[in-house]
């Protein structure tokens, strides 16, 4: 396992890195709608990475202070070690680093790691550890990693086969606490007609998107794995919220789940200005009003 810096001078420096072999879990982005779309023959290797990471930073909520304290309660006031698996640029692991002793993110992209530890010390958090990999090495990093008292996954379960990770899992988290964590459903399925008109401008770009909303089929197969694997003390945690954005959220939001084969860098101005006049068609204003459902199921290993 190598560990790597950057050299300093680029606008967002290289974090300390652990290099692991393999990649991400799977290819994918935003949902199997998204990833799915357009030519069945390409394949992106990194669809997380360069501007689709910066977007990611920016237009990706972060988690509210109810499920932290939800999974501070149940990990008993935390103060141990905290794991971080698909941390991405770190909405979910920045707010809890500050409660334990010690925090380790891992991602299989660097550039959202650049971006976490870029967003990290600009909080004041020091106690993060971050790492390139997925869940394919857990296994084989078990002996570095130690134990964790508390594993999260935010919005990242879809790329992970349930029972392997949630099993490799017990093995890190001996009668620790696992939590998969969603913050929000994919856009295009809310039944405004705001995002039916985001939708429209997707598919003529995409292709037909899933109707399926995978953060609940991902919720669900967490559930039955655990169930499966004998985790004790299973629950489902969730809380809704109404959140009013703009349409520039909204195209940043996309970006952030969109890689640059499906639209390129040249095109985004494009799409920035469908989406908005599409939005524009059905709220003047611009401003629109989303509901968020935050969702987890909480597990002890």
């Amino acid at each position: 396992m190598r560990c790597s810096r950057s050299s300093k001078g680029s606008d967002v420096d290289r974090p300390t890195q652990h290099t692991l072999k393999g990649g991400p879990d799977g290819v994918g982005f935003y949902s199997a709608g998204v990833m799915d779309s357009g030519d069945s023959e390409v394949r992106v290797e990194r669809p997380f990475a360069a501007d689709t990471a910066s977007f990611y930073a920016r237009y990706r909520r972060e988690y509210p202070d109810e499920l932290v304290a939800r999974l501070l309660q149940v990990t008993g006031a935390a103060r141990g070690r905290l794991l971080d698996l698909g941390c991405g640029t770190g909405q979910l692991i920045l707010r809890l680093a500050g409660l334990f002793e010690h925090a380790v993110g891992i991602d299989p992209e660097p550039d959202m790691l650049r971006q976490a530890e870029s967003a990290a010390r600009q909080r004041g958090v020091s106690n993060v550890e971050w790492m390139t990999g997925s869940t394919e090495e857990l296994r084989q990093l078990q002996p570095t990693l130690g134990r964790f008292d508390l594993v999260t996954i935010g919005t990242a379960f879809h790329f992970m086969e349930p029972i392997a990770t949630l099993s490799e899992l017990q093995r890190i988290a001996t009668n620790g606490i696992v939590a998969v964590a969603y913050t929000g459903s994919p856009m295009w399925l809310h039944p405004d007609p705001w995002a039916k008109a985001l939708r429209s401008v997707l598919e003529t770009r995409l292709g037909p998107l899933d109707d399926v909303d995978f953060t609940a089929e991902a919720l669900s197969a967490a559930q039955a794995a655990m169930r499966d694997l004998g985790y004790t003390d299973i629950e489902r945690w969730e809380r809704s919220y109404v959140e009013t954005i703009d349409s520039d959220f909204v195209v940043g939001h996309i970006l952030s789940a969109t890689s640059t084969d499906q639209i390129p860098p040249a095109h985004r101005p494009q799409f920035a200005r469908e989406v908005h006049s599409a939005i524009g068609a059905v709220a003047p204003s611009g401003n629109i009003s989303e509901t968020v459902s935050v969702r987890a199921i909480i597990g002890r290993a």
